[in-house]
């Protein structure tokens, strides 16, 4: 069984981040490790953290953001595979098992997302989402220079591909998963699960919510270049 390593970056969730622990720890596939990196928390987040003990790998940092706390992440994590899981979020029981069928069934691609049951405020049902397929690299890189159609919380990435594209930009306040996903899909094809396998929460205190549509300009622009010194656009 392959070993996953997932990350969770924590500031000021102890609302959530206990349901979203037990979501990893109740999954199918066994072979996990945990990792919550506290960004500085003010509330009971602590707290609730203590209450895992070895069932978990805790890290505490200075409040330094999301980018900073998955990085740190990053250089803990021992698994073949990275999932990343943000602290208000929640995986489904299947979702490590889905996932590594298809990279099991398609042994180039480097990443693996798939689709998300979105709430809004009091958990209300507001719409599901699901990947479509795109067949060819090319398709994928077209697809995904339009906009970022992949959530943080549903991805699986082959922890080798680290070494050769970095880790998370820090310099970037938003969007920092994004230019992530362009960067590694210059190195390889993603893949995706047809199915929702996240619980995925918006509301107010969502980081996504917020725009920087400069930030996303330099990141298209940039990616777009690297893709065609790469021969691949």
């Amino acid at each position: 069984m392959e070993k996953v390593s997932v990350i969770i970056p924590v500031y000021n969730h102890e609302k959530f981040i206990a349901e979203t622990i037990d979501s990893v720890l109740d999954q199918s596939h066994r072979n996990t490790e945990i990792i919550v990196v506290n960004d500085g928390s003010t509330d009971g987040t602590k707290e609730v953290l203590h209450g895992y003990k070895d069932k978990i790998l805790m890290i505490e940092q200075a409040n330094a953001g999301p980018s900073a706390a998955r990085n740190h992440g990053l250089r803990k994590a021992t698994g073949k595979f990275i999932c990343f899981l943000d602290s208000d979020d929640k995986f489904y029981p299947s979702k490590l098992e889905r996932q590594l069928q298809v990279f099991r069934r398609v042994q180039k691609v480097g990443l693996v997302h798939a689709g998300a049951t979105v709430t809004k405020t009091n958990n209300q049902f507001w719409y599901r989402y699901i990947p479509r397929p795109f067949h060819s690299h090319k398709q994928q890189i077209v697809e995904l220079l339009r906009s970022n159609h992949i959530v943080c919380s549903t991805v699986m990435v082959r922890r080798e591909l680290f070494s050769r594209v970095g880790y998370f930009n820090e310099s970037y306040p938003r969007h920092q998963d994004y230019d992530m996903w362009l960067r590694l899909l210059a190195h390889c094809p993603f893949g995706s699960v047809p199915e929702a396998l996240i619980l995925y929460r918006w509301h107010e205190q969502n980081i996504s919510r917020e725009t920087d549509k400069a930030a996303l300009r330099i990141m298209k622009e940039e990616a777009a270049k690297r893709f065609r010194e790469l021969g691949k656009e």
